[in-house]
């Protein structure tokens, strides 16, 4: 696919933050070129680039204890003919798979992310994607992306010592904490596990002393065990700040069908959220189902171009403009119906409008 035409590149809209200049310089064509091709919209690329300044730290913490060869993950992989299946494979298949899709967004966007293994491996423990930032924060060894295919190729092992990992983030993030407060800035901290902590007291302390710090806490597990869940539902209430806690695209897909189904929850708008994009709109997607003017708006932000008309001031014009934005870009992989699908379905956008928007206008 080639560099879609009319796409601002290289520009950054935050004016006065620190990183702005950089990412507008940096993040060239070609760069952005590598997320449309992995089927990434204008609409979504821009906001990741947008979300690249608000955010211009991501540290990620990378479970590779034990328990993540256990056998209940699911990756996607090409056929023979190309076409997208899912497959069972360990839990830290899962998550190689998911490192890679966040290092990929790190590199075309030159967006300093940095990944931490819980437990060291003979390459190293802290590795650092694209360091592009005005933060002077401890980095890791540099890494490009088949650096970074080879550290996740180590198998895992020992325990899971998440305390100690959030209290080197805290060491890390702590001297830059109020020059990231006086911009308006903050760092993205992904906690990508599958288990708990080797000490549940002491944890919960140090994620209440990150949270005093800049920081946005983003929890993807890696399994569906119910006590896992319960147990950060439960860390999740007795935190001042919330947290957003992602399952695997496949549950995600069908927290979100539950309440909009005209959404096609693909692989790339949720690699996109474990990246750090942060949007009211992709907040309340598995919350509540969206009135019509903001399914309108979530789908101008994720596909781009000119503003769609407002779907309860006539369907006739909202679906005809929705139908040619629908053709400017790929379809993507539905994980509930394992097909390529388009980013949004109309007839079920009209039947979610006609019930929930009122009276339309014809």
């Amino acid at each position: 696919m080639s560099v879609p035409t009319g796409i601002p590149v290289g520009e950054a809209t935050v004016v006065g933050v620190p990183g702005a200049q950089a990412m507008a310089s940096s993040s060239s064509a070609e760069d952005l070129s590598q997320l449309y091709n992995l089927g990434y919209p204008p609409g979504l690329v821009d906001a990741l680039k947008q979300s690249s300044v608000r955010f211009p730290l991501r540290i990620w913490v990378v479970d590779n204890s034990g328990s993540m060869s256990s056998t209940d993950g699911q990756k996607l992989v090409k056929g023979a003919g190309g076409e997208l299946r899912p497959v069972k494979c360990t839990r830290w298949a899962e998550l190689q798979d998911t490192v890679i899709a966040a290092s990929n967004i790190a590199v075309a966007l030159n967006a300093r992310t940095d990944f931490v293994l819980l437990n060291p491996r003979p390459e190293g423990q802290h590795f650092t994607v694209a360091n592009n930032s005005d933060y002077n924060v401890t980095s890791g060894i540099p890494c490009d992306l088949n650096k970074m295919r080879t550290v996740m190729a180590t198998p895992p092992g020992q325990g899971t010592p998440l305390t100690e990992a959030v209290q080197k983030i805290i060491t890390m993030l702590s001297p830059v904490a109020d020059k990231m407060n006086a911009h308006g800035q903050q760092a993205v901290v992904v906690l990508a596990t599958d288990g708990l902590p080797n000490h549940a007291d002491s944890f919960v302390h140090a994620v209440q002393e990150l949270q005093r710090l800049p920081v946005w806490l983003i929890v993807r597990l890696c399994t569906n065990e119910a006590n896992v869940v319960e147990y950060w539902d439960d860390i999740d209430k007795k935190l001042e700040a919330p947290i957003e806690v992602l399952d695997d695209v496949s549950g995600e897909a069908e927290e979100v069908r539950s309440k909009n189904k005209f959404l096609t929850y693909c692989p790339q708008l949720h690699s996109a959220r474990e990246f750090g994009l942060q949007s009211k709109l992709f907040d309340l997607l598995d919350e509540t189902t969206l009135i019509p003017t903001q399914a309108k708006e979530l789908i101008e932000q994720l596909i781009g171009g000119e503003p769609l008309p407002e779907p309860e001031l006539g369907m006739a014009a909202f679906t005809k403009a929705l139908s040619n934005k629908l053709k400017t870009v790929p379809p993507v992989y539905d994980p509930i119906s394992k097909k390529m699908k388009p980013w949004a379905d109309i007839k079920a956008l009209e039947k979610m409008i006609n019930k929930d928007g009122g009276c339309v206008i014809s």
